[in-house]
């Protein structure tokens, strides 16, 4: 395996200094420049053959496309203007979606409450959805608070009397 690996690592050595010593070369005897070929071209035809117009250099295609400015884009027509809402209409009392409030508990820091629905009991603490429309907003003594948007008035779901 190292005998491979010396192989290998003066074969690349080796390719190194060989493509130093041909940019060397390419350094010290730079390309003629255009004007000086048809110079050369110039005294090369034979007499009385047509002088041939020089080739243009070649053009290589970009490699990643060509540079464009961006081309004007037609201005934004405004926005139409939203016609007023009529009111969203008020979600329904808590109660008469078959919510119950079943128990409280509280740890001294932080409360939960069981809630009862026909679809299963289930334990809620603050920041909890109640249902799509509702979000539990405060629990105390009284039961549970849950608002339909931030800043809404609470409704509260209090124990079974």
């Amino acid at each position: 395996m190292r005998m491979i690996a010396v192989v290998f690592s003066l074969l690349a050595l080796a390719a190194t200094a060989l493509a130093g010593q041909e940019l060397w070369q390419v350094w010290q005897h730079p390309l003629p420049s255009v004007s000086g070929l048809r110079a050369a071209a110039s005294s090369a035809t034979p007499a009385g053959a047509e002088p041939q117009p020089p080739s243009p250099p070649r053009r290589w295609p970009a490699l990643f496309g060509e540079l464009r400015p961006p081309e004007p884009q037609p201005p934004k027509p405004p926005e139409p203007q939203a016609e007023p809402q009529p009111p969203a209409p008020r979600a329904p009392p808590l109660a008469s979606l078959g919510f119950s409030l079943r128990g409280m508990v509280s740890d001294g820091a932080s409360r939960w409450v069981i809630v009862a629905h026909p679809t299963g009991d289930q334990l809620f603490k603050v920041g909890d959805a109640l249902t799509p429309d509702y979000t539990i907003a405060r629990i105390d003594e009284e039961g549970l608070w849950a608002v339909t948007a931030p800043g809404a008035e609470p409704q509260l779901l209090g124990f079974a009397e």
